[in-house]
């Protein structure tokens, strides 16, 4: 209790010295560890909305908290200050995918790792879990043999809208189901809105092929990837 008191006292004390060359090691490791996982983010990313912000973001975040952790030091009373100072940030952009939080995460280790001197644990923390990413992106770790589709097809109002298409999704699809159905253009048409899943050899050009021969032509859209959909 008293050496936190003491440090609250000493709150401005600089107390360790910090030269320009611990500086410049700490904040130029940390941009060359953060530009290497913002690629390794890069490579590795399956989704169709992809940020170049988020990438430079990472470096910037990694040599902040480098940064940061060379001014707090090993003084409690700045540590709690700086929570405090946290305290008042709010984030209002939803995080779609979860990886991008891992890599957060990881820029944060790295930061906080150059920032205290472990620059061997830095280094190693980068090229491990990198590498890692690189070979589970490599052998599509957690994927599966079927892959999700969304589509949408405007029909004619008929009687029989939920089974009509059921033959034609039966031989492109694993599984289907009808998510949505709602009336368009004055209820003369109908959107509906079908879950698939499809196989690695799935062909939308094909389905939509079919599905233009029981629709009168009308407008058919397929949605998704192979990997993430994350519209």
């Amino acid at each position: 209790m008293n050496d936190f008191m003491n440090q609250i006292s000493n709150f401005s004390d600089p107390g360790q010295v910090i030269n320009v060359t611990q500086i410049s090691v700490c904040l130029g490791l940390a941009f060359l560890l953060a530009v290497v996982v913002a690629k390794t983010y890069q490579i590795t990313y399956r989704g169709v909305s992809f940020s170049p912000a988020f990438m430079v973001t990472l470096v910037i975040c990694t040599m902040v908290i480098g940064a940061v952790m060379l001014i707090i030091g090993s003084n409690i009373a700045r540590a709690f200050s700086l929570v405090g100072a946290l305290s008042i940030i709010r984030f209002r952009n939803a995080v779609k995918d979860p990886r991008d939080v891992a890599f957060i995460f990881l820029c944060m280790g790295i930061g906080m790792a150059c920032g205290t001197g472990f620059y061997s644990v830095a280094i190693s923390l980068t090229a491990i879990t990198c590498a890692a990413t690189l070979l589970l992106s490599f052998v599509n770790f957690g994927e599966h043999g079927l892959t999700e589709r969304i589509v949408r097809v405007q029909t004619p109002l008929t009687d029989n809208f939920e089974t009509i298409f059921d033959d034609t999704f039966a031989i492109h699809a694993e599984q289907f189901n009808l998510v949505s159905a709602e009336t368009t253009r004055m209820g003369t048409e109908l959107e509906l809105t079908f879950s698939i899943r499809v196989p690695k050899k799935f062909s939308a050009e094909s389905l939509i092929t079919d599905l233009g021969k029981l629709n009168e032509n009308l407008k058919v859209q397929v949605i998704g990837s192979n990997h993430v959909l994350d519209l």
